[in-house]
């Protein structure tokens, strides 16, 4: 698991991170990525959920449509 680090305060996940970005310094960090319907401000963040939820692949790939997989396309 990722650590991520800002005032010589180690943070556990990204969004204990986040919020401290917020409350502190007045960031408005920018989404980034999102999957599973969560938000994810860094790419630490969502590698570390990739790896965790989905095997490392990103999510998506691999998958067909139903038209794709009724005529059988790539």
């Amino acid at each position: 698991m990722p650590r991520f680090q800002c005032c010589g305060i180690s943070f556990d996940g990204e969004q204990p991170y986040v919020e401290h970005r917020q409350k502190i310094h007045g960031e408005a960090p920018q989404v980034k990525y999102t999957c599973c319907g969560i938000k994810f401000y860094t790419d630490e963040g969502y590698s570390e959920h990739r790896e965790n939820i989905h095997s490392g692949a990103k999510p998506g790939v691999g998958r067909r449509g139903w038209l794709a997989r009724l005529f059988r396309r790539s």
